[in-house]
């Protein structure tokens, strides 16, 4: 065989080989609000697994609702009309987020996992609907209405207003607080049962914002909805929500803080102190917030936090050999994606496959693309 030959031959045979996937049995399940109003902005979880080195969501929204965003890179996010196509590269969970029609009525999703090997697979569960409500005078969850005065409270566990993107399985505690918001107004929501470690998040109000809802969860792991953590030992994740539809944004607040507790028996096990510790926000990417000790009792040392916003933290202690930069630095974590799915409870009964055309092209698009980078890299040595 001559030499022109054989170079043609083996980027053909390493393509190939590239390109073969063993079979799988992949899974997805959609997790969404029970109920929402209609024109909310809401956010749906999407949980995947088992679908090769590189897989495909592909999501048919029901009539009236509209894509607004994703978690996912925005290279990564396809829209057609009321079909969304969602590029996987090793995710086991991410999230979307739509806006709900303006009229009333219950609406089903429709969408499949597509695998390596062009294997197509339904989403779980089967009957995946979501009810849209007209609001209510009354729904004093993220409305603008309400009447004037403020109440708190808390409740471990339970499902709290509005729903919670976060999946159910991951969440290990739960409490609300509530009170109502005017314009300049500095407001504060405390949660006085502990159950999270959260104590109270507060900011000044740029705008009357009406009786809002503040819920903190406790997960038992990593949220679904990030795909790497900071580097440290972590303490606690935790989710704030502060009411729905973008409430908490530069707009609308500012000067936000997040105060928090962390016990001292896990410092001393874990050989850490207070100035070790900083809390974490994330929005796209990790980034450690001015955090301060506030104060300390027999069992707690008391945390402060400077926040830009709210969402998914974490409480982080820094390895001895992690040299992290002043908080003022406004260190940046790359985000990695991982296997975020360890944490869950139960793995969904695998759904049969099935054959479609959602969105043909994906598999063409990934072969050509291995193999002109085989070419490219043969080129160069050979």
């Amino acid at each position: 065989m001559r030499w022109t030959e054989f170079k043609i031959a083996f980027v053909l045979l390493l393509a190939l080989a590239l390109c073969a996937a063993p079979a799988s049995a992949g899974s997805a399940e959609r997790v969404l609000p029970q109920s929402v109003d209609t024109g909310e902005v809401f956010q749906v979880t999407v949980n995947v697994a088992d679908y090769g080195v590189a897989g495909q969501f592909l999501e048919e929204l029901p009539e009236g609702f509209t894509f607004v965003g994703s978690t996912l890179p925005e290279k990564a996010v396809t829209v057609n009309g009321n079909k969304v196509s969602f590029l996987l590269m090793s995710e086991q969970s991410f999230g979307y987020i739509l806006k709900a029609p303006a009229s009333a009525g219950t609406y089903k999703f429709v969408g499949l996992l597509r695998d390596i090997n062009k294997a197509d697979f339904s989403v779980l569960p089967a009957d995946s609907s979501i009810n849209v409500r007209a609001p209510s005078s009354g729904d004093s969850y993220g409305s603008s209405g309400g009447s004037s005065g403020s109440s708190s409270g808390g409740s471990s566990g339970s499902s709290g207003a509005g729903g919670s993107p976060e999946p159910q399985n991951n969440i290990e505690a739960k409490e609300l607080s509530q009170e109502f918001i005017t314009n300049g107004q500095h407001v504060k929501f405390e949660f006085p049962k502990g159950t999270t470690g959260i104590r109270y998040v507060e900011f000044d109000a740029k705008k009357a914002l009406g009786k809002i809802s503040t819920i903190v969860e406790m997960l038992k792991g990593q949220s679904k909805l990030v795909s790497s953590l900071p580097s440290g030992t972590v303490y606690k994740n935790v989710n704030i929500w502060v009411g729905t539809g973008g409430i908490a944004s530069s707009d609308n607040i500012e000067n936000a803080v997040i105060g928090f507790r962390v016990e001292k028996a896990w410092l001393e096990k874990n050989g850490a102190n207070a100035s070790s510790l900083n809390l974490w926000h994330y929005d796209n990417v990790w980034s450690k917030l001015d955090t301060q000790k506030i104060g300390e009792d027999d069992t707690y040392v008391y945390f402060e936090a400077k926040t830009p916003g709210f969402g998914h933290l974490v409480i982080v202690v820094k390895n001895e050999k992690t040299d992290l930069k002043p908080s003022d630095s406004k260190e940046i974590v790359t985000i990695t994606p991982t296997n975020s799915g360890a944490n869950a409870t139960s793995e969904p009964e695998k759904p049969s496959s099935k054959a479609t055309s959602f969105m043909p092209g994906f598999e063409s698009a990934v072969t050509m693309g291995i193999l002109g980078a085989v070419c490219f890299v043969l080129r160069k040595k050979l």
